[in-house]
């Protein structure tokens, strides 16, 4: 029982550990995939709206090979994003939306998937 409560602290603390320093990676070198502006209609009781919001972009801020060249999409990526509201026939709706500068594109590589 004793062996047991230490092998399970120590699974606990490892899993502590590892998310604090994925976070801290993610924070430092801007390890995060992309995103892009896109637009679309949102419709809510008889009224529309055309928004500008965030899409996941096929892209990434890391290479996961050395051998891994950037690549130059034709347009602009984003890493932050941020909540933002906006009513629709008043209704409210929340959508993500683009902020920050634009990511260089001589660091954005494409995300094959992956």
């Amino acid at each position: 029982m004793k062996k047991a409560r230490i092998i399970l602290t120590m699974i606990a603390l490892s899993a502590i550990l590892v998310g604090i320093m994925s976070f801290r990676t993610n924070k430092r070198r801007g390890l995060s995939n992309l995103f892009y502006p896109t637009t679309g209609d949102f419709f809510q009781n008889g009224a529309s709206r055309n928004l500008t919001y965030a899409g996941l972009a096929p892209y990434r801020t890391f290479r996961t090979d050395i051998f891994e060249f950037p690549t130059h999409p034709n347009y602009a990526l984003y890493t932050g994003t941020t909540q933002s509201t906006t009513t629709v026939g008043g209704a409210f709706y929340f959508i993500t939306v683009v902020t920050g500068a634009a990511w260089p594109t001589w660091a954005i590589y494409d995300d094959n998937g992956q």
